[in-house]
């Protein structure tokens, strides 16, 4: 196995695996043919070292391959959002879903729960709390239906309790195979290495977007980056155009916060600055699924459609 030697050097000796070694690499954690050590081992050299899109696109094609399947949604927007969750600010993305859904983009989304490194609260808690999860609004699947293998890690993972490649790939697994796909990053740098993925896969139209606390909701306070389909990054800076966003996002009660907040929103009971952070994020979505050329013209879209 030349990819364990290839990891198992000092820091600055560690060597990027072929595309094909990478498979490998995925494949024998994904069936258990080395050890949890050997696992823990490598996988805290891949942290140091950092990803290659060769291996990332390795990985996700042995991942891929052990897929079960789901029934195929090909018109549908997959939600690409990060397993961890969030820990520190509310969530706005249910109001944005059903605004969303109200200007007709049908939309997939697929979790875990208690997935490190911030093993935070999913927005599937959200959901099921506001009574939003008889299929209607998402078709949906836990990581346990559709990648078992994968999820056999997760007590692994936890264990370790830093972000790991599978942060990266688990969320562009697509399992419903939906040909449109929005998701997000941390840091800047990641649009290039996430788009050379998505348009690996084969998505049809994507949006990334470097949102709050790494997801695809756009910042209330500074502009949003974002990029469609490899584009440019562009940004979006609700100053300049007018919309006025909450000040109030941060909180310790991130479940029950959020809840409050969309039941709020839904029932018309917000104030302006939270109805248009819901609708700017919908804005986000209606442009990932093609229903809507911008973010802009998606938020005056959402608008119409709050009611």
């Amino acid at each position: 196995m030349d990819f364990i030697r290839k990891l198992t050097k000092l820091q600055g000796h560690l060597q990027d695996l072929t595309e094909e070694e990478a498979y490998l690499l995925a494949k024998s954690m994904l069936g258990r043919e080395i050890s949890d050590i050997k696992i823990s081992a490598l996988l805290t050299a891949m942290r140091i070292k950092g990803e290659s899109v060769e291996e990332l696109l390795g990985i996700i094609r042995a991942l891929r391959e052990s897929l079960k399947p789901l029934p195929p949604k090909p018109s549908h927007l997959d939600l690409s959002l990060n397993y961890d969750g969030k820990v520190k600010t509310v969530y706005i993305l249910p109001s944005a879903l059903v605004f969303a859904r109200r200007c007709g983009l049908s939309m997939t989304y697929h979790w875990a729960e208690k997935v490190p490194a911030k093993m935070g609260t999913t927005l599937w808690t959200i959901l099921e709390e506001l009574g939003l999860t008889d299929g209607d609004l998402l078709s949906v699947a836990h990581q346990r239906e559709f990648a078992p293998e994968l999820y056999t890690l997760l007590p692994l993972r936890r264990e370790l309790g830093f972000r790991t490649f599978f942060n990266v790939v688990e969320k562009l697994l697509n399992p419903f195979n939906c040909s449109y796909m929005i998701s997000s990053l941390f840091h800047k740098p990641y649009f290039e290495k996430l788009s050379s993925l998505c348009n690996e896969i084969g998505f049809k139209r994507y949006v990334l977007v470097k949102g709050l606390e790494g997801g695809i909701e756009p910042l209330p306070d500074r502009p949003t980056f974002y990029m469609v389909s490899g584009g440019e990054v562009s940004k979006i800076d609700p100053f300049k155009l007018g919309i006025k966003l909450p000040k109030k996002i941060e909180t310790e009660r991130v479940l029950e916060d959020s809840v409050e907040l969309n039941r709020e929103v839904l029932e018309g009971r917000a104030s302006e600055e939270y109805v248009n952070w819901a609708c700017l994020s919908a804005g986000f979505l209606l442009t990932a699924g093609g229903l809507s050329q911008s973010p802009e013209e998606g938020f005056e879209m959402a608008k119409e459609a709050v009611g």
